[in-house]
């Protein structure tokens, strides 16, 4: 053995020697079990419900689960809960994920959203801010939410923000806003129509209309084409309203089905002329010395003269017993416009000779016909019965109406038939 090797050999056994205190040594399963049980009641939320999120924000990487709300690009993943973590996470990216983030919210704002998740007792929506607004289930009207689910649009009602970073909002209440301003824009564009409950009857005021849940105010005056003879009818029906106008002393939008009505009558008129000869139903609105007014179609009104009843209505209108909401059958004896229709109970009375006039009569084209009455400005000439129209004096020649006198025949040229107005143009043969 060398002197070098056996030096090496004396130096080491001449080391001192110690005796360790012995080592209690455990897993990491063992400790991240202590671990949890130590901090169990940190992540207890004050309802006594586990808080996974605070659970989850402080156990180690490979069980930690990525923060939901920071919006990534694909791949990445964000641990931290805290209130920065996105704002940190865009500054590292340079901005590219979400440089349209809403920079805060503010509570009675409304925001659109997409539902993100729903529990037995929150609903999140995601409005493209750094957190989810939080909707407490239990304090939503059950219909409002019952058929909602995960990515469905929703519009949300800002509330408050906690003292950290969580935002609690309402989608009944947002859902309310919402169509309390659609309403409030409605007033202005005036073409578009709402279902509408009627509630309540205000006495000596109107009703009480809801609107998607918005209570609105509608006035006795506005509840129909014409006065409604019973008000109490309408109590409890389902109706079409437009919003008319916003009273600020009732804080309330003013609506009228009225209106809505209105819009109908000129689709109306023209099924009525294409169904001229069809029998009617209506309800009775009123009566004067010359005959009863009758609501029928929905939306039109038309008059039965006192001659044009038959001979039990007439009985009834001189005892004075036809009385409002009674219900008369009938025909359409003419449509002079919309807002002037004449009716008739006999069925001898509603041959209208304008029914078929385009048929019967070409423009232009010469007819026999007779003088019916002399006017300054020119002669009234009957071509057949029910069918009169005007030569105008600028037809004629100078002193040529001496010619003629009521009864007198005469040739004439149909020039235009205006059926609207159920006028004719006439003139003399060139």
């Amino acid at each position: 053995m060398t002197d070098k090797k056996r030096s090496r050999i004396e130096k080491k056994q001449s080391l001192p020697t110690t005796t360790a205190e012995p080592v209690e040594v455990h897993s990491e399963q063992e400790l991240n079990l202590a671990s949890f049980q130590e901090a169990e009641q940190t992540w207890l939320t004050p309802d006594g419900d586990f808080d996974w999120e605070a659970y989850e924000a402080t156990c180690i990487s490979r069980v930690r689960k990525p923060n939901p709300h920071i919006k990534t690009q694909k791949g990445d993943r964000v641990y931290s809960r805290e209130s920065y973590a996105q704002e940190m996470y865009d500054l590292i990216n340079g901005h590219s994920i979400s440089t349209n983030l809403r920079p805060n919210l503010s509570s009675g704002e409304i925001v659109d959203g997409i539902i993100h998740a729903i529990s037995k007792e929150w609903l999140t929506v995601d409005v493209n801010y750094r957190e989810l607004i939080y909707v407490k289930l239990s304090k939503e009207p059950a219909n409002v939410v019952v058929d909602f689910k995960p990515g469905d649009s929703v519009s949300v009602l800002v509330l408050s923000k906690d003292e950290g970073s969580q935002v609690f909002g309402s989608i009944s209440g947002g859902m309310k806003q919402r169509i309390f301003r659609d309403l409030q824009a409605g007033i202005e564009s005036a073409d578009t129509a709402w279902v509408g409950n009627v509630t309540a009857m205000i006495e000596n005021g109107g009703y009480i209309v809801n609107v998607q849940g918005i209570e609105c105010f509608m006035p006795g005056s506005l509840a129909g084409i014409n006065k409604l003879h019973d008000f109490n009818s309408i109590v409890g029906q389902q109706i079409y309203i437009v919003p008319v106008s916003f009273s600020p002393e009732r804080g309330t939008i003013v609506v009228s089905h009225r209106k809505y009505l209105q819009a109908l009558i000129p689709g109306a008129i023209q099924d009525l002329k294409a169904n001229i000869e069809q029998k009617h139903v209506g309800s009775v609105t009123g009566s004067a010395k010359y005959g009863v007014f009758v609501e029928f179609n929905e939306c039109l009104t038309g008059m039965i003269h006192a001659n044009d009843l038959d001979e039990a209505t007439m009985q009834k209108f001189k005892s004075r017993e036809i009385k409002p909401g009674d219900s008369i059958e009938f025909w359409v004896k003419d449509v002079i416009s919309n807002s002037k229709i004449t009716l008739s109970q006999k069925s001898e009375s509603i041959d209208n000779p304008w029914n078929d006039i385009e048929k019967r009569f070409k423009v232009p084209s010469t007819v026999e016909a007779t003088v019916k009455t002399k006017k300054d400005y020119g002669l009234f000439i009957s071509i057949e019965k029910g069918l009169v129209g005007l030569l105008h004096v600028s037809e004629l020649e100078d002193n040529i109406m001496e010619l003629y006198n009521p009864g007198d025949k005469i040739t004439v040229q149909i020039n235009r038939i205006d059926k609207d107005s159920q006028k004719i143009f006439l003139s003399l043969p060139s």
